[in-house]
């Protein structure tokens, strides 16, 4: 069966060497839409790299926004941290468990 714009894509992670596709996930005590709206503009004012990150997804009731990503690697997104977690900070977003990080093992694109 050929793929058309009807059927799944399946992509098998890539790995960059011997580092993992990761996915990572957020869980926020009190984010709210605008506060999402906001850290995006200001990661991209302060330059954050963000070409690792392939997908990025916001979801939940405002409030109590989550965040699903996938990154090339652990290293990247590690980078990335360095200035999403001070921007959070200034926004006052909590959250309310420490990130999930696991490998991705599997990526369905529709």
């Amino acid at each position: 069966m050929q793929p058309n714009d009807t059927t799944e894509r399946c992509a098998q992670p890539r790995t960059r060497g011997s580092r993992p596709v990761i996915g990572v996930y957020l869980v926020t005590k009190n984010m709210t839409i605008d506060q999402h709206t906001k850290g995006r503009s200001r990661l991209r004012e302060a330059g954050a790299p963000e070409a690792a990150m392939k997908v990025q997804s916001c979801f939940g009731d405002d409030g109590k926004l989550q965040v699903s990503d996938v990154w090339e690697n652990q290293v990247a997104f590690d980078e990335f941290l360095t200035h999403l977690g001070p921007i959070m900070g200034e926004l006052g977003i909590e959250l309310a468990q420490p990130p999930t990080i696991m490998p991705i093992v599997d990526l369905v694109q529709q």
